[in-house]
């Protein structure tokens, strides 16, 4: 799997399951093959997540509703990009 950082694409030997649990809060599984980065995301639709660098991310149309539920709820905790 590639986790894709700020500034590196670091390959490591994980599950999805695994690294989701490792990470938790802040990240959310918007496809079976995606996890990002609530603190990145720049803007979203239906069918797809935005991230700041301009990078887009497949959004799963069955988890858009659970997605944007997440997205507000890490936006109200006031949590930015910094931790």
């Amino acid at each position: 799997m590639e986790i894709h950082t700020a500034g590196a694409t670091v390959e490591v030997y994980a599950s999805m399951n695994e690294t989701e649990g490792q990470l938790g809060y802040g990240f959310f599984r918007c496809h079976r093959g995606y996890l990002v980065n609530m603190a990145y995301v720049a803007e979203y639709d239906s069918g797809s997540i935005t991230l700041n660098n301009g990078e887009h991310v497949y959004l799963a149309k069955e988890k858009y509703g659970e997605f944007v539920k997440a997205y507000i709820r890490y936006l109200r905790n006031g949590v930015g990009a910094d931790g």
